[in-house]
């Protein structure tokens, strides 16, 4: 809604900018063009004046001198000199249809506005009334008589106008606003429920009905890839979990074999050890199933998550004393480092474990020389979270490839393969954190040793 309510908000101000520039504008260009037109050309006002100073008299004989003569030439005009007794004492062109001779009242209208047709204007001169016509229909003459309270209040009367031309197009960019408000609101909708991932299907019909079409064809198709991959994905989890199912059964068998002839007292040393080797690469071939299930129902969502309170000291012992008790060896050493007894967090108990013990195991598997492995818990700098720590100082991972160690192997996004083991070790335990609400943070480069921290939200 606040979304929508920008647009509008936006589209008013434009409009009602727009509709005041052009305001300003006509103003301007009517002013320029107005008195452009005036300056341009010289008024008839002033033409008469001119002339009436061109116009001298000798010895009761008129003549005009060169540049009123240019400027009656100009304009096309003739002239003609009234006296008081209203006789035509001098004219230059003067139409054949014009009187001779004038009463008051003649001379009255003329000098208001036009002599049988003719524009013609005046200017007393010292010999009677100058007056000086132009051709038929060259000059409109318009008087205008107006009160001197009504002159005084055309700025206010101005004004006013303007402040209705604003209202009116504030008026209009309303109306319009609220037409596309209307087009616009269910079209905001539906992009965010697309954003979400909800079906679609928004009215066509408007003056944005092309996107409403295009919006329910997105949302069509959205829908239809969303359902392959959900099916897609059932599949692949299904038949991961078929497969485990079915590779434990005989796989059972083959271990319980193998155990019985590894203890056959009567057995030869070569042939107990073989039995011996057997049994060590079914346990190995059972783990990496039950990784790879676990790691498919945790991508999928599938895992349930049994969850409790779990103080991350009691289980950094947990494990360190797992590993010493089944018979680690003395080039590995580990160590406690437990600032706060108290540190818990909301997790499946079984599933952190199995994290913890997978960081540990990882840190065996790559340092075949040895190393020292630190199990340390403690609190993030902003009081937020909560960390398990597991670092060693081992060989490390170039820093250039700790994005790709938790990817699950043979995906687009691994361009090496794993380095030992089957490599879902580090991406089981960045699942396991997700499940969580947390994540894996490594920090390593080569020769550096790796540095694993579990982050987790305080409970």
């Amino acid at each position: 809604m606040d979304g929508i309510i920008r647009i509008l908000r936006r589209y008013v101000g434009l409009t009602i900018l727009l509709a005041v520039l052009l305001l300003i504008i006509n103003l301007i260009l009517l002013s320029s063009l107005i008195f452009k037109e005036i300056h341009d050309e010289p008024s008839p006002e002033s033409v008469v004046k001119q002339i009436s100073q061109g116009l001298e008299s000798r010895g009761g004989k008129y003549t005009l001198n060169a540049a009123a003569r240019n400027l009656l030439d100009e304009n096309q005009a003739w002239m003609m000199l009234v006296d008081a007794d209203g006789k035509v004492r001098w004219g230059e062109r003067i139409p054949e249809e014009i009187p001779r001779s004038y009463n008051v009242i003649d001379a009255a209208k003329f000098s208001r506005y036009f002599l049988k047709q003719y524009p013609v204007y005046v200017w007393e001169h010292q010999d009677g009334l100058l007056v000086v016509g132009y051709p038929k229909n060259t000059f409109g003459k318009y008087q205008f008589d107006v009160r001197a309270d009504w002159l005084r209040s055309l700025p206010v009367r101005i004004l006013l106008l303007l402040v209705c031309n604003i209202a009116l197009a504030i008026l209009v960019s309303v109306l319009f606003g609220t037409r596309l408000f209307r087009s616009l609101k269910p079209l905001l909708e539906g992009i965010h429920a697309l954003a979400k991932e909800k079906p679609v299907h928004v009215d066509t019909r408007g003056i944005l009905s092309e996107l409403a079409e295009s919006i329910n064809s997105t949302s069509d198709m959205l829908q239809k890839k969303n359902k392959a991959l959900i099916a897609r994905d059932e599949a692949r989890s299904n038949w991961i979990a078929g497969i485990s199912h079915d590779i434990r059964t005989p796989l059972s068998m083959i271990l319980g074999y193998a155990s019985e002839l590894e203890e056959q007292p009567e057995l030869p040393d070569e042939q107990k050890q073989q039995a011996s080797i057997i049994r060590r690469q079914g346990e190995r071939l059972r783990s990496l199933v039950s990784d790879l299930n676990l790691v498919s129902m945790l991508e999928y969502e599938m895992q349930p998550l049994h969850l409790k309170p779990i103080r991350l000291s009691v289980m950094a012992r947990q494990v360190a004393s797992d590993f010493l008790n089944n018979g680690l060896e003395d080039c590995y050493a580990i160590t406690l480092n437990v600032t706060d007894e108290s540190l818990q967090v909301m997790g499946d108990e079984r599933l952190l474990y199995r994290a913890v013990t997978n960081l540990v195991q990882n840190s065996v598997r790559h340092n075949s020389g040895g190393c020292e492995i630190v199990l340390e818990t403690s609190r993030s700098d902003d009081g937020d979270w909560n960390q398990f720590i597991v670092s060693d100082n081992g060989t490390g991972i170039p820093k250039e490839y700790l994005s790709e160690a938790v990817l699950l192997p043979y995906t687009a996004g691994r361009s090496r393969p794993t380095r030992q083991g089957h490599g879902l070790g580090l991406p089981m335990v960045a699942q396991i954190a997700k499940a969580h609400h947390g994540k894996l943070i490594l920090e390593s480069d080569k020769g550096q040793g790796l540095r694993a921290a579990l982050v987790f939200p305080v409970p």
